[in-house]
């Protein structure tokens, strides 16, 4: 379509592409999404909320001025820094500009449909801020197409930043060479302090020199910085009457996990089932005694323990095996561990040094959360545990698997347990790649996976995964939703919400419609007339997110090949909904784009040309208060058909007619 000027559209809730109850979807996904925390937020203005409170907290590196020079000079920076050095950071406040429309696209090189790592150049559009980070995929390919990706940032009025490991830095051209800046760590202890202060907390300097939290901020990951930062606040809404001395000491050693004492202890524990018990409580910190009775003996059964032959009234009871390892019931009938960092050391030492029973711990888990009557934040918390411990020691595979036993029964009941599971490891700093593209190869092939598994998924490239990857959300919700059956489609409704929140988005999934998708006979995936067909009615309804002529060209491609491969059963009701959009259009420039765009695609196949026209008359008539602005609109219609057919001049403003007869059907 030609330009369409302003409008001002966006998806706030999933559209609803089929006639059946959706009720068992939407409740679960509903409280999918409660559990991962966004309670229905727009994921990309979440993303936009991130890079807010990001900027107010940066503290630019050494040479981060002349990185600036040459973003703005030569439309490309690229930053070369190590690990931990805040280098992704720097990237984003690089290109960070509160007041643009769309916010930073990263950029995701490796979600072809061959699965072949590559950089699209149609995925760039008007504006672009481009990020691109090569630090944890393979990159050497990719080097050698960013001169020919660079070549369209002029033509896009673009800009693009490139994350670079040191170890790539002599595999650079001499061109791209000239723009690199290497990017050292900010200050940590003034990074804390800018932290600090938009927390309302002001030490004096002095307060961070002490030799701790100086030793532990002379080497640590900015991530851990923030982190700290985010622990002394809380600590200090705990306990408002302290001091800064007494708020830093708690999260500092959470960091570290610096229990040294805690580790001896569990060292002593020589007996099974109080190694079960301590484990057992380390995962379910706040829950009842009954709880944690039923989760430690469906532990000792999935570890092959030996029961306790002993009649039940000569065992030690509950309580004193509790206050025995130092988690006693409290005044509120939970158990906690009375040092609070005795959970987490517990957990580190028995997911690191009994790496033999991580299979019975999976299983564990799995049995825990399916059979157990545990509340909500039981179960958040049970999940949560169990996926750090899984990505902490490198097995981010664990995550899939656990989803999958959920799920595979077929009930709905676990999805959104299956859905928590798997966002914890799509924005893991080190895993989620890994992660992502493990949903990315199970949202390709159907298989044997249930629709359970199938929603889980759904959730979380809605939910999670399209706050920081948006592109790679909609190449998986697209995959999904080609995939669908019946009239219940939440992947379609969620890859709608998705594709029509940014006309970025929206252009992606045309060029992925467009390209990879239509073969010799129509699209090659038979999903893709329906998503199409659905995206093309949300585009009617909103013209702006299909502007310029390469948006224009994919669209009515991919309306031809509709019009010319499907049966006019299947599109013909999609007609009226695009007529309806001409006549409601705000300006008449949008009207006439709608109705050239539908003329241009139906003009080379006289069945659909004809078909079309009579559709519109029927469109016309089928109406009473608004009849004399259809018999316009419809007008308008058969003289830009005329027109993409050569048989008639270009229309100017013609005259409806007076009638209610249906003019000659276009040849």
């Amino acid at each position: 379509m030609t330009d369409f000027g302003t409008f001002v559209g966006e998806a706030r809730a999933p559209f609803h592409t089929g006639p059946g109850d959706q009720y068992v979807y939407i409740a679960a996904m509903a409280e999918a999404s409660q559990r991962l925390g966004n309670r229905g937020k727009d994921p990309r203005a979440v993303a936009k909320e991130q890079l807010a409170f990001v900027h107010q907290r940066f503290v630019p590196p050494r040479r981060f001025g002349e990185a600036r020079r040459l973003l703005h000079e030569h439309r490309t920076a690229v930053l070369s820094g190590p690990p931990g050095s805040g280098r992704h950071t720097a990237a984003q406040m690089l290109l960070y500009e509160p007041a643009a429309g769309p916010g930073i696209h990263e950029v995701d090189p490796e979600d072809g449909e061959d699965g072949r790592a590559t950089l699209d150049r149609r995925a760039v559009v008007d504006g672009d801020r481009l990020l691109l980070d090569l630090s944890d995929c393979g990159a050497t390919g990719l080097l050698g197409e960013l001169s020919d990706f660079r070549s369209v940032l002029e033509e896009r009025d673009a800009r693009l930043v490139v994350v670079l490991p040191p170890h790539l830095r002599d595999l650079l051209t001499a061109e791209l060479h000239r723009l690199m800046v290497h990017v050292d760590r900010p200050r940590t202890d003034q990074v804390l302090m800018r932290y600090l202060r938009r927390a309302h907390l002001t030490p004096p300097p002095a307060a961070l020199a002490v030799p701790d939290l100086d030793g532990f901020l002379a080497d640590a990951p900015m991530r851990d910085v923030a982190r700290l930062a985010e622990g002394i606040r809380r600590a200090r809404d705990a306990a408002p009457a302290g001091s800064f001395g007494e708020w830093w000491p708690g999260p500092l050693a959470q960091l570290r996990e610096d229990d040294p004492e805690g580790a001896q202890w569990v060292d002593t524990l020589t007996d099974g089932r109080q190694r079960a018990l301590a484990l057992t409580v380390a995962m379910l910190q706040g829950a009842t005694p009954d709880t944690v009775h039923a989760a430690v003996t469906a532990l000792l059964e999935e570890a092959g323990h030996p029961e306790d032959e002993r009649p039940r009234l000569d065992r030690t009871d509950l309580n004193t095996e509790l206050s025995k390892l130092g988690c006693p019931t409290g005044p509120d009938g939970r158990v906690r561990y009375a040092k609070p960092r005795r959970a987490r050391t517990v957990l580190a030492h028995f997911w690191s040094y009994f790496p033999g029973l991580r299979p019975e711990f999976h299983a564990w888990v799995a049995r825990c959360v399916r059979d157990l009557r545990l509340d909500r934040e039981e179960r958040d918390r049970f999940i949560e545990h169990f996926a750090e411990q899984a990505l902490r020691t490198g097995h981010p595979e664990e995550l899939r698997s656990l989803a999958r036993k959920w799920t595979d029964r077929g009930g709905h009941g676990l999805m959104p347990d299956a859905a928590k599971v798997l966002a914890a490891g799509v924005s893991h700093d080190v895993h989620g790649r890994a992660v992502r593209q493990q949903i990315l190869a199970d949202a390709r092939q159907h298989g044997d996976q249930s629709r359970a598994y199938r929603l889980a998924l759904t959730v979380v490239c809605a939910q999670v995964m399209a706050v920081n990857h948006p592109d790679q959300a909609l190449v998986r919700l697209h995959h999904l939703a080609r995939e669908e059956d019946g009239d219940r489609r939440p992947a379609l409704d969620s890859l709608l919400g998705l594709a029509t929140s940014e006309r970025r988005l929206c252009a992606l999934l045309l060029s992925r419609l467009a390209t990879s998708g239509l073969g010799p006979t129509g699209f090659r995936w038979p999903g893709d007339t329906r998503v199409f067909l659905a995206l093309a009615e949300a585009v009617a309804r909103q013209p702006a997110l299909c502007t310029g002529p390469a948006a224009t060209e994919r669209l009515t491609e991919c309306l031809a090949a509709v019009f010319a491969h499907r049966p006019h059963e299947e599109w013909a009701p999609h007609v009226g909904t695009w007529l309806t959009a001409a006549a409601a259009a705000r300006t008449p420039a949008h009207r006439d784009a709608l109705l050239a765009t539908l003329a241009a695609a139906a003009a080379p196949y006289p069945a659909a040309a004809g078909r079309t026209y009579v559709l519109s008359q029927q469109w016309v008539r089928a109406s009473g208060s608004d009849r004399a602005q259809r018999r316009e609109v419809a007008e308008r219609y058969r003289r830009r058909l005329d027109t993409a057919q050569g048989i008639g001049r270009p229309p100017t403003e013609p005259e409806p007619p007076d009638t209610d007869a249906a003019p000659e059907a276009p040849r």
